[in-house]
Parts: C-alpha cells; sequence; structure tokens
C-alpha cells in the first residue's frame, strides 16, 4: 500500500517492480485527458510515465510520484494511477491587511498548498485595518491606508506604528511564483463594508466625506463605501483597472460581507439612488452596487465572487459565485439549487484562525462540501472550496503556518477527492508529505494537537476566548 495525500481517483497495482535511480520520467500531454487529469505509470520494462490533459496535469502526476518515491525508497511496485480532482476550485485565503507577511513567507505556503493540488490562493488585501496595494492612481490608498497607529486585537495592545504593503513588482513576483505551480491568485477588494483604511486615505469615497483613522482593533465598523456617489465607482474603477494588468487569472473577489447600513441611511446619495431603482430595504441597495462592480469587472474578463451576505437583498446577479462561510438562513443552498456557483468555505470546519481545540483536525476532514437540503442541481452547482487564515490574531508566520497544517491538507483532500478514503488513510498519507513541510521550512502543528482530548478542547476554547476578548 502507498497513501497519498490527497488520494488519487484510482490505483491499480501489479507484481513487478521498477528500481528509480533518478533517471529522468516521461511526461506528454493528451487532450483526451481532462485538463487536471493524468495517467502515472509504473512498469518494470519501461520505468516511469506520466500523462496529463495539460502541463498542470503533469505537475499534479508529478506531485504524486515525489510522495511514492519517498514510501517505497525508490523501488516502485509496477501500478497504474488514473487521477483527476472532484472539484475545479481548490482555494486556500490569507489576511495580509489586519498583519503583513513578507514575499518570501508567502511562498513558502503557496509552494506547500501547490503540492497539496490547491490551485487557487485567494488574497485578502484590503480591509479596515489596511490597504496592502500599490495603486498609483491613487497613491494614498497604500501611502496612507497600509499605515494604522496600533494593533489592539482582543486583549493584545500594542501602540507602535504598524505598516506595511505590496509593490508591484511585489505583486507580480507572487502572481509567477504562484503561475510556475499552477496557482491562480484571486485577489479581493473588500467592498463596501470592511473599507475603513481605503476611506481614511480618500475620505470621499464614504458618505460623510469625513477623514477617519485607520482600525487599530478587530471588528465590524460603520464606515463604509457610499453606494449613491459617483466618485466612489470612479475610484474603485481606478482601483480595478490597476489590479487587472498585475492578476491575470479569471476570477475577482468583492468581498460584500458585514456591511452596516447606518450611514446608507442618513446619505441623501444612498436614498436617491434606491428611489431611482425602486428598492425597499439597504440589503438590495448593496446588492445593487455589487452587481454594478461585477459588470465591470465582467467588461474586464473577470468571473466575480462575493460572500454570501450579499445575498440577503434577493437582487444579486445571477452570474456571482457565491461563497458560503455562514448562512444561517440558508440563501447559499436556495441560490446553488437554483443553478448558480457556489464555493464552500465553511465557517465551522474551514476557519484556521481558530484553534485546534475548536476545529480539530478530525472535525475539518469530516466536512461535507454539499449542504443539507442540497438537490442535484444544487450539488453540480459547487464549484469547490476554500480554508481561510484571518490574521487578526496571528502576527507572524510561524503561527500561521502552524494553523494551516495540517488542516489545510484536510481539505485538500476533501476538495480532490471527497470520500475517497477514511481519516486512518489520510493521517498515514500525511506521513509521506512531512518532507514537504521541511523542505519548505513549515511549522506544522505536532500530531499531539492535531484533536485534543474534551477536557483540552475546553481549555483551549476558553484560553482563545479570553484572548480575542478586548481588555477594558
Amino acid at each position: 500500500m502507498i497513501q497519498i495525500v490527497p488520494a488519487p481517483k484510482k490505483t491499480t497495482f501489479f507484481q513487478r517492480e521498477y528500481a528509480y535511480k533518478g533517471e529522468t520520467v516521461r511526461t506528454s500531454l493528451d487532450i483526451l485527458l481532462g485538463e487536471e487529469e493524468y495517467i502515472l505509470e509504473v512498469t518494470a520494462e519501461d520505468g516511469i510515465t506520466i500523462i496529463g490533459g495539460s502541463e498542470k496535469a503533469v505537475f499534479y502526476g508529478e506531485c504524486t510520484l515525489e510522495q511514492i518515491l519517498r514510501q517505497t525508497n525508490n523501488r516502485v511496485r509496477a501500478m497504474k494511477i488514473e487521477d483527476e480532482p472532484e472539484f475545479s476550485y481548490r482555494a486556500f485565503m490569507i489576511d495580509c491587511s489586519r498583519h503583513f507577511f513578507s514575499v518570501d513567507e508567502l511562498k513558502a505556503i503557496i509552494d506547500t498548498m501547490a503540492r497539496l493540488k490547491f490551485n487557487k490562493f485567494h488574497w485578502h488585501l484590503t480591509d479596515d485595518q489596511g490597504f496592502r496595494m500599490q495603486i498609483d492612481a491613487l497613491p494614498k490608498l497604500h501611502r496612507e491606508g497600509s499605515v494604522r497607529l496600533g494593533s489592539h486585537f482582543g486583549n493584545t495592545k500594542l501602540n507602535s506604528r504598524y505598516e506595511g504593503y505590496y509593490s508591484k513588482e511585489d505583486m507580480r513576483e507572487i502572481v509567477a511564483f504562484c503561475a510556475a505551480r499552477f496557482v491562480d491568485v484571486v485577489p479581493e477588494l473588500d467592498l463596501p463594508g470592511h473599507a475603513t483604511a481605503m476611506i481614511h486615505a480618500y475620505p470621499e469615497m464614504s458618505c460623510r466625506g469625513r477623514k477617519v483613522p485607520v482600525e487599530t482593533r478587530q471588528g465590524i465598523f460603520k464606515n463604509i463605501l457610499c453606494a449613491g456617489s459617483e466618485k466612489t465607482y470612479d475610484y474603485l474603477y481606478k482601483i480595478i483597472d490597476e489590479m487587472c494588468e498585475i492578476f491575470p487569472g479569471e476570477y475577482f473577489h468583492i468581498g460584500g460581507d458585514e456591511v452596516p447600513k447606518e450611514q446608507w441611511m442618513h446619505c441623501s446619495a444612498c436614498k436617491s439612488l434606491m428611489q431611482e431603482n425602486n428598492l425597499e430595504t439597504y440589503e438590495q441597495l448593496q446588492a445593487l452596487m455589487m452587481n454594478r462592480v461585477a459588470a465591470y469587472l465582467e467588461s474586464k474578463g473577470k468571473k466575480t465572487i462575493c460572500w454570501n451576505d450579499a445575498l440577503k437583498g434577493e437582487n444579486l446577479a445571477h452570474n456571482f459565485i457565491v461563497q458560503r462561510w455562514l448562512d444561517r438562513k440558508n440563501d447559499t443552498l436556495n441560490w446553488a439549487n437554483s443553478g448558480r456557483k457556489v464555493i464552500m468555505g465553511d465557517f465551522f470546519h474551514s476557519y484556521f484562525d481558530y484553534p485546534y481545540a475548536m476545529t480539530p483536525l478530525k472535525k475539518t476532514y469530516s466536512f461535507s462540501p454539499y449542504l443539507k437540503g442540497m438537490d442535484v442541481r444544487g450539488r453540480e452547482s459547487v464549484i469547490g472550496l476554500e480554508c481561510c487564515v484571518w490574521t487578526e490574531y496571528i502576527s507572524f508566520n510561524a503561527a500561521i503556518e502552524y494553523m494551516l497544517f495540517p488542516r489545510a491538507a484536510a481539505i485538500a483532500q476533501t476538495a480532490w477527492g471527497y470520500g475517497r478514503e477514511d481519516y486512518t488513510y489520510f493521517v498515514k498519507a500525511l506521513e509521506s508529505f512531512r518532507p514537504v513541510f521541511k523542505q519548505n521550512r513549515i511549522n506544522c502543528a505536532p500530531k499531539k494537537d492535531w484533536n485534543p482530548l474534551p477536557l483540552k478542547r475546553l481549555a483551549g476554547t476558553l484560553k482563545f476566548l479570553n484572548m480575542i476578548r478586548p481588555r477594558k
């Protein structure tokens, strides 16, 4: 037996054995195979061959072969692996707004994720606590919006200046690094909420037009972008234009979560826009705003993703891809059962800023990509999965790696081959992946921390809740 993470779709073993001595593995393309489909064959006579439907598929075959060679000491039993993923969208998200991570730090995580066959890096670059992109048309965004005067997350109180942004060269370097590993970068421009850093730099993007400080705390804040002002859209389009020059991928995320509407309720421009479009609720106004931004992105050749919060107005454009994170009213279920595309990024299973005490590895591995009540059409509407790391309480690289690994590998298994192998197989397969962690100097959580016993789970949960509780 060999154990691979994520587990291949079909493996057939034969009797003879092949001694691999470092010779070049023969690779070729076959247009009859799917874009991410590959066949890996080992025979005693011909050695090792990988056939893929694309260069990306060949790369996935090579990732599988690496794990096989490590387990077999280069004496490989004759076999044939026929493999392809369950879902086309397999993503990980890193929040670089709350805390900033260097290009080199991100590269180590990206390379590790790519070898787990993730193919999307959702890059959260803007939020209340920092705008992290160089935008030449609106330079105050990165010069001023990337700087906050402290970091007051939970009971951590640091009053020193915190800053950092990615230059265009930095972002292009990440895009190129990802492309070499067949990972697309999905940038996020969070709107209309979580926009305090943007409003700090350009107050005219808000309803009140007042300068506000970049937030130093975690939370949901009332300063949001004005939906009724043409200036807001003009600025957003300028930002999008420059982002599209840097990020060539087909997907673009525009947020849409946690948007308090108080300022819109007192804004004459927002009220006028509602009247002009016969809107009854401010949730509908949010969807109208996001529809307009999405239409601009579509003109740029982009497919737009948003969080499921944007479904509340019930007038979101049907071509949106909705990312479900927390949805108590099951709006996402109705969206999917109507045949509209969904990404599953469940708060309770794949949010890795929460400790293992709250989200153990077994719990993550048990995650189903399908919601209760999904019909056949709904299941077909799920295009993939995503795991997320928000960084209000994570400020250094070793910590983010500890939280990600090995839980990200469990999401990798579900996204690549939901239900193919049991948890016992998965844990054994992780052993063959450890050299990748070591090679990339990844601070993987030790096995003793993966699944705490009930009392330790309770203690760990209480410790975390105490850490995130703000001090008076």
